[in-house]
């Protein structure tokens, strides 16, 4: 998402983004100039097809992120740095070796609760993931008081901005970009957050027509005792591919074992279901056990 285009764009996309900024309601600041317009532009023409993705998985993700944003008490147009950053991803994966929808490296993970070990990396916990997420973008705030240093920070590191606004003098992100004292990623990674979010607002403008995905409705369901992925999905009569889905951290097809703080996710409406299941099996035959049902003949 962090590719540069040139600062070129179609004369409409201004008004069509001046339009937008007018007449939707946002709570990050907008600022339309040349840099955020060739995004506008880029997400229509050549990035059409990794932006409707993103737009499409949102459906997945929106309902909790937007909880947890508002619990938290920050602007809900943060989702769309969460499409930056993953397209609502759970598993993605960056060279940077960052991962999951809020791209977390390994040591910003751990500081905000994320546990990385053999069994599980919760940093492709969405609820996990956004709730650490919102903390640290809480957390900038406090520091900065200033949302696009803050985008800044998350993408480049507190430090650098830090460093940057004391070598220039200017706690502002375009002077910082304006005197070249930002990285090419950084100076990017801002203006395409503002244009997914400017098209996001009214896609259709835009000439969008994407049906997002259905909310993803999970039960938390606590196990301290290993059990197999592939019981799990017999016993709620889904695949296995179903399960990982709803459960992108537990990195094995079996979850761990003597863990009290794991929560395995299942449908909504079906936690009940499962537990009658498991407690029929005995608990030492849980990671290879199978179901077989029996019909006459």
């Amino acid at each position: 998402a962090t590719r540069e285009v040139p600062l070129t764009f179609d004369p409409k996309s201004k008004q069509l983004a001046e339009q937008t900024v007018q007449e939707t309601p946002h709570d990050l600041p907008l600022p339309i100039n040349d840099l955020v317009l060739s995004y506008v532009d880029y997400f229509q023409k050549r990035g059409r097809k990794g932006f409707e993705f993103g737009m499409q998985r949102a459906g997945r993700y929106r309902a909790m992120i937007s909880r947890i944003l508002a619990e938290e008490g920050l602007p809900q147009d943060l989702i769309y740095l969460c499409q930056a950053e993953s397209a609502f991803k759970p598993l993605a994966y960056s060279r940077a070796k960052c991962k999951g929808l809020w791209q977390f490296s390994a040591g910003t993970g751990a500081l905000y609760g994320l546990r990385q070990n053999w069994w599980v990396d919760e940093r492709s916990d969405p609820e996990k993931s956004t709730r650490a997420a919102a903390r640290h973008l809480k957390d900038l705030y406090d520091q900065f008081g200033d949302w696009l240093l803050v985008m800044a920070a998350y993408n480049w590191g507190a430090g650098g901005v830090e460093r940057a606004v004391a070598f220039t003098g200017y706690a502002d992100y375009w002077e910082l970009m304006k005197r070249n004292n930002l990285p090419a990623e950084t100076k990017n990674y801002i203006p395409i957050i503002l244009a997914m979010t400017i098209i996001s607002k009214d896609p259709a403008r835009y000439g969008f027509e994407v049906t997002p995905d259905p909310p993803a409705s999970v039960e938390k369901v606590p196990l301290t005792s290993a059990l197999d992925l592939r019981l799990v999905a017999e016993s709620l009569d889904l695949t296995l591919a179903e399960v990982q889905e709803l459960n992108p951290h537990v990195k094995r097809l079996t979850t761990p074992n003597d863990d009290p703080d794991f929560n395995l996710y299942v449908p909504h409406g079906m936690a009940d279901k499962f537990l009658q299941e498991i407690a029929a099996i005995p608990e030492g035959m849980r990671v290879n056990w199978r179901k077989h049902r029996v019909e006459d003949g």
